[in-house]
């Protein structure tokens, strides 16, 4: 089987027609590389093994510099090309080439760069994860297709998680390629073909900056009310949540809800912890509220798009407000994350709080699934009331559409502590302080604790009444939500 190299080279005619037919991008954030794997004929290179959803098995070595270069195992006279887009790096099969350009396949399926920071090059995992969404009003069929492994149905998408064999390399695509070469369809009935891409968690003077002690005079400490997390999952024996936690729930194969990484105890704490364990001087937002917590990132704090689109479908049938402190790259909001909010949404009238990332300050940056249309989008500020340096920021890719629509405090936040848990800098043995630069060391796409804030805040008000508890009255931010949302100077 020969062996291509090529080197990172501009965009040829046809790799421009494929990008120019899909939705424009921000660039990638820059990505942490997973620990060396491989074999590394300097300390400064590293090399890894990825093998492409067509089959061919590319060696991506990363010199000195942080550029990648790819050596290209293909059969035959396969053609590719390798594009360099920001600091990632893309092998692109010319026989995937028409079905980027058509919306068919998502471009992220060949970003080597990216594939090795999610764990998917073959040291780290023997398949490759994706989405298949299927064309309205068909059903996709109960058997996964040849090479794949059905892994779960994605209801509000029309979908399914599938997880592709790396040891019958192409055998997937295909059973569903297009019949000819010029075809822009696949086959099976699929629409569009996703990475199951992974995103990471996002992340005691903010409570009193967003107005919550005049709440819980009022009467208003969100009794009543029920809060869902989507999140690393909550360490159950915290006394801040003795009473409060009403289902706990993993979406997370082969993990129980025990928060282990110690972020989704910190949310959760963040929205409605009652305080007990430090004589209520760490109070959340809504200390009257009741949580349902869905475990969706692991033990590592990520986790893969299909975990949590089927957490956000159970989420929306229990709760009405649901908090997601998570985010992926940035995004036009046409991602499956994305969708299954805005669907979700317009079925249930739930209201989705999400993080708007932690990519800033450059523009652009805002992440999935914060890019859906009907998603409350919450960038972050400091205890100064300054939009923060690492909140990204809008408006989104292509549509020019503002986001985040709000900003609230997300700078050293004190919050329960996981138990067992390092996330910190730690306070005591039941607490920890976070804001969002720290919760995301090394990944570049973790929003912080600022979308809590809206979502304990919404849970002392009317929470099926998407915007009636959020502008000034929920201590959100106009000024700095014009800052962070801004549209492209003229």
């Amino acid at each position: 089987m020969p062996t291509r190299l090529w080197r990172t080279i501009g965009a040829s005619l046809l790799v421009t027609v494929a990008f120019a037919g899909i939705p424009a991008q921000a660039a990638p954030p820059p990505r942490a590389p997973l620990p060396l794997t491989g074999t590394a004929h300097k300390a400064a290179v590293q090399r890894h093994v990825v093998t492409l959803l067509t089959g061919e098995q590319v060696t991506v070595t990363r010199g000195p510099d942080g550029k990648d270069q790819a050596a290209v195992a293909a059969p035959g006279d396969h053609d590719f090309s390798v594009v360099r887009l920001g600091t990632d790096t893309y092998v692109l099969p010319a026989e995937a080439l028409p079905l980027i350009g058509a919306g068919r396949l998502d471009r992220e399926l060949f970003n080597v760069t990216r594939l090795i920071a999610d764990g998917y090059d073959d040291a780290h995992s023997a398949t490759l994860p994706v989405i298949a969404t299927y064309r309205k009003g068909s059903v996709h069929p109960d058997k996964a297709p040849a090479g794949a492994k059905s892994q779960r149905k994605l209801r509000s998408i029309n979908g399914v998680a599938l997880a592709t064999d790396k040891k019958q390399p192409g055998r997937f695509w295909k059973s569903i390629e297009p019949a000819t070469p010029t075809a822009r369809a696949l086959n099976g009935g699929i629409d569009k073909l996703w990475l199951d891409g992974k995103v990471k968690a996002d992340l005691a003077e903010s409570v009193p900056l967003i107005g919550a002690p005049e709440a819980w005079r009022a009467g208003h400490d969100g009794t009543g009310v029920k809060v869902a997390v989507l999140d690393t999952g909550i360490d159950v024996n915290h006394p801040d949540f003795a009473g409060r936690l009403d289902q706990v729930v993993s979406f997370v194969p082969g993990e129980g809800p025990q928060d282990k990484h110690g972020h989704g105890t910190h949310v959760a704490s963040t929205i409605a912890g009652t305080g007990t364990a430090s004589g209520g001087k760490y109070k959340g937002v809504a200390p009257g509220a009741d949580l349902e917590i869905g475990k969706v990132l692991d033990d590592s704090g990520a986790g893969q798009d299909s975990w949590i689109i089927a957490g956000m479908e159970w989420a929306a049938q229990h709760a009405p407000v649901v908090s997601m402190s998570l985010g992926g790259g940035p995004s036009d909001g046409t991602d499956p994350l994305s969708q299954a909010v805005d669907r979700l949404t317009a079925e249930t009238g739930t209201l989705f709080v999400i993080a708007a990332g932690n990519s800033g300050p450059e523009e652009q940056t805002v992440g999935a699934p914060g890019t859906a249309a009907a998603a409350l989008t919450v960038g972050a500020t400091s205890k100064q009331d300054a939009l923060a340096r690492f909140s990204s920021r809008g408006p989104l890719p292509e549509s020019s559409v503002v986001k985040p629509d709000l900003t609230a405090p997300g700078v050293n936040i004190t919050a329960a502590r996981a138990d067992g848990t390092a996330l910190g800098p730690i306070v005591d043995e039941k607490y920890t302080t976070i804001h969002g630069h720290a919760a995301c060391r090394g990944s570049g796409r973790a929003p912080g604790p600022a979308a809590p804030r809206l979502e304990g805040r919404a849970a002392q008000g009317r929470p099926r009444q998407h915007h009636q508890a959020t502008g000034p009255e929920a201590g959100a931010h106009p000024g700095r939500d014009r800052e962070a949302g801004r549209r492209p100077r003229p």
